[in-house]
Formats: C-alpha cells, sequence, structure tokens
C-alpha cells in the first residue's frame, strides 16, 4: 500500500506536466509592468546644496531638533495613538491573506477514512431466518489543483496588495507624527506668545500708569489715558485667549497619545531652544522608494498589472487536475496491508468558446485601469519631485527671513524704549509712544511665527522625503 500511495503525487506530476503547455502561453501573455518615462525624474535638485552632503532623514527624524521632551511625546504617539493601532492590525490581517494566497499556490490535500457496519437478516422459504454481519473500512487520500494558470497573477495581486498596505500604513506614520510634531512646537510658540503677551501687558500698564497721572495732574487730555486703558484691556484679553489656547492644542496632542488632558503636562515652556536643523535631500530617484505615497501608487500599478493579466487569462481554458488513491477492507487492520487500492488521475479543461465579446471588452477595460493607474503614478511622482523643490525654495526662504526679523524685533524694541524715554520727558506725544508700542508687539510675534514656521517647513519637508523610511526589497 506505501508504494501505492507514493502514485498519487506521481500522477498529479504528469497530469501537471501535461498542462504546460497552456501554461507556457499564459505566461507569455503576462503583461510588462509600465515604467515611469526617465524624463518625469530629475536628475538633481535644483536649489543648491552649499556644499553639503546628500542625505536622508532617519526614521526618528525628529531627534534632530534636538528636544527630548519631543522625543518622549513621539515614543508615545508610536506606541499609544490609537490610529496607528488599528492600522498596525489591519496589517496582520493582510498579512494573513497574503499567506493564503501563498498557500493557495499549491494543492489543496485531502483525507477521508470512513467505516461502516452491514446487519442483513432474511427469512427463507422454509421458514429459517439468516442473518449476516459485514464490517468495511476506507481510506482515500487526494490532491486537488484548480484553476491552475490563474494562480501566479492573483499571488501578484495579493503581495501588490499588501506592499500597498505596508506603504499606506508607512504614510500614516508619517502623517500622525509630523502633526504630532507640529503640535509640540505649537504648544511652545503659544508660551513664547504668552510671555510676549505678558511683557506687551507690562509695557502697556507701565505707559497707563504715566499717563493716568498726567491726566490727574491735568497737563494731558483724559482721551490719552482712555485710549490707553483700551490697549491694556486688549493686552488683558490677549492673555486669557492664549492660555485657553494653550489648552486646546494641549488637548490635541493628548489625543494623538491616547490620554487626558490632564494627564500631559508639557515641560518646555520656549521654541528658543528647539534646533531647526540644516536639511539636504539624496538623490531624487531614490525619492521613489523612500516616500510611501509613491510605493502605494506603485503598488496599485502592480495590482492592475495582474488584473490586466488575470483577463488574459480569461482567454485560455481553466485548467483543474485531481489525483486520488483510496483503499478498502473488511477489516480495519487489513487496510493498509491487504486493502483493495484505487488510484485515479483526472485533468479538467473548461474552455468559454462564446461571450459575445466579454473577455475582450474585460481586457479592454483592465487595460485602461492599468493606463490609468500609470498616469496616477507619474502625477504623484511628478508632484512629489516639484513639492520638494518648492519645500527647499521656501526653508531656504525662511531662513533668511529669521535673519530680517530678529533684526527688526531689536530695531523695535529700541525703538519702543527710546519713544518711553522720550514720553516720560515730554519730549514725544503719546500718539509716538502708542505707534512704537503697537509696532513691537506686532514685530515680536512676527518673529514667534517665523520660528514656528521654520520648524513646521522642515516637519513638512521630512514627510515629503519620506521620514526615512524606505520600501523592502
Amino acid at each position: 500500500m506505501d508504494k501505492q500511495l507514493l502514485f498519487l503525487p506521481w500522477l498529479l506530476t504528469k497530469l501537471i506536466t501535461s498542462s504546460l503547455l497552456f501554461y507556457l502561453l499564459a505566461g507569455c501573455a503576462m503583461t510588462k509592468l509600465p515604467e515611469l518615462p526617465s524624463s518625469d525624474i530629475p536628475g538633481q535638485w535644483q536649489v543648491s546644496n552649499d556644499g553639503q552632503a546628500l542625505s536622508w532623514p532617519q526614521l526618528d527624524w525628529w531627534s534632530s531638533f534636538s528636544s527630548s521632551e519631543l522625543t518622549k511625546f513621539m515614543a508615545l504617539v508610536e506606541t499609544s495613538n490609537l490610529d496607528l493601532a488599528n492600522n498596525v492590525r489591519n496589517l496582520e490581517q493582510a498579512q494573513l491573506s497574503l499567506r493564503n494566497a501563498g498557500f493557495d499556490l499549491l494543492p489543496t490535500p485531502l483525507m477521508e477514512v470512513g467505516a461502516d457496519r452491514r446487519y442483513i437478516g432474511f427469512e427463507s422459504d422454509d421458514g429459517s431466518f439468516t442473518n449476516t454481519n459485514s464490517t468495511r473500512s476506507e481510506l482515500s487520500t487526494s490532491l486537488v489543483y484548480t484553476d491552475i494558470l490563474s494562480k501566479p497573477a492573483r499571488y501578484d495581486a495579493a503581495v501588490a496588495r499588501y506592499d500597498g498596505d505596508i506603504a499606506r500604513l508607512a504614510d500614516l506614520r508619517l502623517n500622525t507624527l509630523g502633526t504630532a510634531a507640529s503640535t509640540y512646537f505649537q504648544i511652545l510658540l503659544i508660551r513664547d506668545r504668552i510671555e510676549a503677551a505678558e511683557q506687551n501687558l507690562e509695557n502697556a500698564e507701565a505707559i497707563y500708569r504715566i499717563i493716568q497721572a498726567r491726566a490727574n495732574a491735568g497737563t494731558v487730555t483724559p482721551i490719552d489715558a482712555l485710549q490707553q486703558r483700551i490697549a491694556v484691556q486688549q493686552q488683558q484679553n490677549n492673555l486669557k485667549t492664549l492660555h485657553q489656547n494653550e489648552l486646546s492644542v494641549r488637548a490635541s496632542l493628548a489625543t494623538l497619545i491616547a490620554s487626558s488632558v490632564n494627564d500631559v503636562q508639557v515641560r518646555e515652556t520656549t521654541l528658543q531652544g528647539v534646533t531647526v536643523p540644516a536639511v539636504q535631500p539624496g538623490l531624487p530617484s531614490e525619492l521613489l522608494l523612500r516616500r510611501p505615497d509613491l510605493v502605494s501608487a506603485e503598488a496599485d500599478l502592480r495590482l492592475f498589472r495582474a488584473n490586466v493579466d488575470l483577463t488574459r487569462l480569461e482567454f485560455l481554458p481553466n485548467i483543474s487536475l485531481t489525483a486520488s488513491a483510496g483503499a478498502a477492507s473488511t477489516s480495519l487492520d487489513g487496510l493498509l496491508d491487504n486493502g483493495i487500492t484505487t488510484a485515479t488521475g483526472t485533468a479538467s479543461f473548461l474552455l468559454t468558446l462564446l461571450d459575445n465579446g466579454a473577455r475582450n471588452r474585460n481586457l479592454k477595460n483592465s487595460k485602461l485601469d492599468l493606463e490609468s493607474a500609470l498616469d496616477n503614478y507619474r502625477k504623484a511622482a511628478i508632484t512629489a519631485f516639484n513639492d520638494i523643490e518648492v519645500s527647499l525654495g521656501n526653508i531656504a526662504l525662511l531662513e533668511s527671513l529669521s535673519i530680517v526679523a530678529g533684526e527688526d524685533l531689536t530695531r523695535a524694541e529700541e525703538a519702543y524704549r527710546i519713544a518711553g524715554v522720550r514720553y516720560r520727558e515730554g519730549v514725544s506725544d503719546y500718539q509716538t509712544v502708542l505707534n512704537t508700542q503697537n509696532t513691537l508687539f506686532s514685530v515680536r510675534n512676527a518673529f514667534l511665527d517665523n520660528k514656528l514656521a521654520r520648524l513646521n517647513a522642515i516637519i513638512s519637508f521630512y514627510q515629503a522625503l519620506g521620514g526615512g523610511w524606505q520600501r523592502q526589497t
């Protein structure tokens, strides 16, 4: 019986070999994967690297900002964010689906064991009663291999879906971490604004006390005191609003780490200690493997290529093979020793002869989908390259504007100091003080806004470069 059971895989092999002609025909029909035109990929970035070595960000790109507290919050986002947790589970499900597709490439083994006992009793013509008992045991094994020609294309489609899922998870991770870093910096900006608002309020109150004293002495009109009182009240209201804004943004950070806002305490109080890193991307062609959305678009292209292959295969027979062997015996002990052995092999070829052009229409539709997927891939790539060029220009612009903003702040502080001194000495009028005061408030906010804009520009740039992620080949 053992030798005869070995006949089963041999028989299946012979049946598969007999279908190789159709398989090779299908292989010749496999569609070549379209590629991006070389003109879509720039040879180098237009913005000069100023002698810096070409490089790509690391997966922990936030460490380049030199903030230990930011690093702590980013670690909490990676471990606690609920959206990321859901997508990790989705990826685990995608892994299971890919494994199923891999096992589907193999024949399906089946085994069936059965036993029955029969009792037969009858009365003869002479009145005697006869009865018999019989036992029969059966064992059968088989290998089933269905829809053979389409299995490679279906597996390619499953791999493309899985690669797309990985890229989409990486893209979500990158966007979530970018939002967390930007939110953290926003909190520090608001705290800088609070400190500036407290200084503004202190200056406004100091001027108000001088004006009010002069109004009481009758040397100025009460109108000046009323106007300055309004300016003081505006700064008080602004300070209250900033404290509420800080709470709101801190709540957003708490949501990202699945925590209560009462449990999230940000220790740092200013953006001044945050480093604005220098950046310079690597070669443009590498972006196709480093940016998750581009990898996802390429996976979609492979998926539609597999769909074209599947529609091509509709013109070929649907080939299914079955090989089986079985044994039967009147006793269970003798099933494997003296049983009756049978071995069979079948091959089915099912071909649709007339479909009123449905297969041709399906093939045309799948080709059109493939062309659209290529255009979507090209659009995503061209947009990514252009975005990086613009981002490099924005970073350079903000760097130069930061120098101007710092100089303007120094000038505005000095102008306000001089105006205050001249007003106390009776040389300048109140309107001059009010104007320089408002200018100082505005310039101070512009200086802080520029620092945040530079940090956010770097975050966006890291995201545009893929955040250190790279497609695994």
